[in-house]
C-alpha cells in the first residue's frame, strides 16, 4: 500500500510541475474565463474500449465514471515503454488526471500499476523463456524476455540458459491480466547441488 501512495504522489507532482500548476498559476486563472477544474480519479477499471478510447473507472466508494481518452491523452504503465489503449485491462488499478466536462472525465494522463511481486523458490521446470518456481506455497509461472536481468555470481552476462532446475532463486515480477508473472530480475541464489 505505501508503494501505491508514492507512486500516486509521484505522479501527483510530476504532473502539476509539467502542467504549469506551480506558482501563481492558479491566480491567473481566477481572474480569466473560468477552466475547466481538474479531477483526480482513482479506483480500478470496470470496463474498457480501445478502439473508443474510454473506459469505466468505478471507485473505492463504489461510483462508476466514464473516462473518455483523445490522441493527446498520455499513458503511464509500469512494466511497459509504449503504452496504447490495448495495454489496458478491467480489474487493474488506474489513476486518472483529467478535467470533468458533461458528466465525464476527460483524461489528460491515466496511470496504471500492476501488482508487483516478490518470489523465492526452487525452479521445478524450465519451457523456453519459462521458469516454474516451486514456493512452498504453491508454484508460479515466471515470463522472461529481453528485458529481464539475471544475477548469477560468476557469470558477466548470464541468462535464464544458464539456469537448472533445481536452482534457488529469488525474483521480482509485474502481474498482468493474463494471470502470467513477467520477471524483472531473476537471481540465483544457491546452484543445484
Amino acid at each position: 500500500m505505501g508503494r501505491w501512495k508514492m507512486w500516486i504522489g509521484a505522479l501527483l507532482t510530476a504532473g502539476f510541475l509539467l502542467s504549469g500548476w506551480a506558482g501563481t498559476a492558479g491566480l491567473r486563472v481566477a481572474y480569466a474565463a473560468r477552466a475547466p477544474a481538474r479531477v483526480i480519479l482513482r479506483g480500478t477499471i470496470a470496463k474498457v474500449d480501445p478502439a473508443a478510447k474510454t473506459l469505466t473507472v468505478k471507485t473505492a466508494k463504489g461510483e462508476t465514471v466514464e473516462v473518455v481518452g483523445t490522441d493527446k491523452t498520455v499513458l503511464l504503465i509500469v512494466g511497459i515503454r509504449k503504452p496504447t489503449w490495448n495495454d489496458l485491462h478491467p480489474d487493474e488499478r488506474v489513476l486518472v488526471v483529467g478535467t470533468r466536462a458533461d458528466g465525464k472525465v476527460e483524461a489528460l494522463r491515466i496511470g496504471v500499476r500492476p501488482p508487483v511481486r516478490s518470489v523465492r523458490g526452487v525452479i521445478a521446470e524450465i519451457r523456453g523463456n519459462q521458469l516454474v518456481v516451486d514456493t512452498g506455497k504453491g508454484k508460479v509461472t515466471l515470463v522472461t524476455d529481453e528485458r529481464t536481468r539475471f544475477r548469477i555470481r560468476g557469470l558477466k552476462s548470464p541468462s535464464v540458459k544458464d539456469l537448472r532446475v533445481g536452482d534457488r532463486v529469488s525474483a521480482v515480477a509485474v502481474g498482468h491480466w493474463d494471470d502470467l508473472w513477467y520477471a524483472n530480475q531473476v537471481a540465483r541464489i544457491r546452484p543445484t547441488r
